[in-house]
């Protein structure tokens, strides 16, 4: 397996690159063993270095968020390609990934499991360092090697478990099946839990901050809940939710629509502060609002809006419709409406929003769910189901309340609750099993052809030529 450095993303590495004196676009796994020891070892000479190189790794995932809510809301049924027949976006609309292409996440993930690998054993070489201090940097680095283990298994299934930065083992790297994967990732999130904070910190890594960019205590318990949900421990999955919820001096639903995507807020579990300098606060906003017709053919950004079918998919009345769609109409004849994602707003230099990457009424639904599944009093479930439903100015929950009615409403609020974050709804319907129903459907509207196999995407075909372990998955 080859780590790839993207030099396009020199700007956001700078940092990380002057910490760990790596010039140029060397290959991670190509360098010497002379510097991969330098990166485990000396560079880590005092905490504050391995904090930067730990915090640098968070200014990289900047554009994690939109890519890959653009990726996974274009493969699915949440957003339509209004105009563009660019290289990078029409294969996924039209569900037709191809291994040359290299779609998806892999290089830059595992780009950060690279390096927080390199902090877990950095950490170990300290002199001087408190144990607390260690405990947070080592915690944080395996809450992030867990994360992104996690976006490796949902889009390619089995996947390369890569937890040291030794290249040698590293280059020549199997697959291993999704259900050790899942095991490394609830081994690394427990232990995470274990040595994280409970509140948040700041750079020095004990101070308390009201910033939550930083993983804490409970952004390892929200983590886990959905692990154990996707693998079927219902009873933990309700467990860990419910320890998040019950946190009240932490977390609540935020009251107001508008406000959810505000930095710091109360809903907040997890959130990336990365400004882009003198343009906008997220890269969501960036890419997603439509300050004009989406026209450009050759575009990869501001062309995805909202699909009809998740424009339909809203109740009467329900305000997320209203506070997390946005409309631009053109003028002339005919004048044409354009629905476009509206939750992060501020494209301004003016510091309001950070991305979201964990909050609090996930942790609802995933209680919900995992109550249902285990055959729990209904009430209990739509309780949690009416606490999204009533935030979003809709009434309390009347349908049915057996197994299949429940899970089919948690799966619907879902859909628009958690659209356009993360990639949710395409892990949803591929988890439940309801991938190839819809699909079949959608994707010859979008101009493709439907194969169930293409639930997973395709391993990059210049990873397997560079590592002949790897092997592919079925029709690429």
């Amino acid at each position: 397996m080859k780590y790839r450095y993207n030099c396009g993303t020199a700007n956001l590495l700078a940092l990380f690159w002057a910490i760990f004196s790596i010039a140029g676009c060397k290959k991670f796994v190509s360098i010497a063993p002379p510097s991969t020891q330098v990166v485990t070892t000396s560079v880590f000479n005092n905490s504050g270095a391995a904090t930067a190189a730990l915090t640098s790794i968070y200014s990289q995932m900047s554009s994690a968020s939109w890519q890959m809510s653009q990726n996974s809301g274009l493969l699915s049924d949440e957003l339509t390609d209004s105009f563009s027949l660019n290289s990078h976006v029409l294969p996924f609309y039209i569900n037709a990934l191809a291994a040359q292409d290299a779609p998806g996440p892999w290089t830059v993930v595992y780009n950060y499991i690279y390096q927080a690998n390199a902090v877990i054993e950095g950490v170990q070489t300290i002199s001087g360092i408190t144990s607390p201090i260690r405990q947070q940097l080592e915690g944080e680095a395996k809450f992030i090697r867990a994360f992104w283990h996690f976006y490796l298994a949902n889009c390619y299934g089995d996947v390369p478990i890569v937890t040291s930065t030794d290249y040698k083992t590293n280059s020549f790297i199997a697959r291993s099946p999704k259900a050790n994967v899942y095991k490394q990732i609830i081994a690394d999130l427990q232990d995470a839990k274990n040595k994280l904070n409970s509140n948040y910190i700041d750079a020095s890594d004990t101070a308390v901050t009201n910033d939550r960019v930083r993983p804490n205590k409970w952004a390892a318990a929200s983590l886990l809940a959905r692990v154990y949900l996707y693998t079927g421990n219902y009873s933990d999955a309700e467990s860990q939710a419910t320890e998040v919820i019950n946190n009240t001096n932490l977390y609540s639903l935020v009251p107001e629509l508008y406000n959810v995507f505000l930095a710091n807020s109360n809903e907040a579990i997890w959130q990336l502060a990365i400004p882009i300098p003198n343009t906008a606060n997220t890269l969501d906003a960036y890419n997603f609002v439509l300050l004009g017709a989406p026209i450009n053919p050759d575009g990869a950004t501001n062309i995805a809006t909202i699909s009809p079918q998740l424009l339909s998919s809203f109740e009467l009345n329900d305000n997320r419709k209203t506070a997390w769609i946005g409309t631009y109409t053109t003028s002339g004849t005919p004048m044409i409406t354009y629905y476009f994602p509206y939750k992060y707003k501020d494209i301004s230099p003016n510091i309001t929003e950070y991305v979201m990457v964990l909050r609090l009424a996930e942790q609802y639904l995933i209680r919900a769910e995992a109550r249902a599944q285990q055959g729990k009093d209904p009430s209990e479930v739509v309780s949690d189901l009416n606490a999204i439903r009533v935030r979003a100015g809709l009434t309390d929950y009347t349908g049915a309340v057996d197994k299949t009615s429940l899970l089919a409403a948690i799966l619907h609020e879902r859909q628009v609750e958690l659209f356009t974050e993360w990639g949710h709804r395409w892990f949803d319907l591929i988890r439940t099993g309801n991938a190839d129903a819809v699909m079949s459907v959608v994707t010859p509207q979008k101009g493709g052809t439907w194969k169930s196999s293409w639930q997973l995407y395709p391993i990059p075909q210049s990873e397997r030529m560079a590592d002949f372990n790897l092997t592919q998955n079925p029709d690429y």
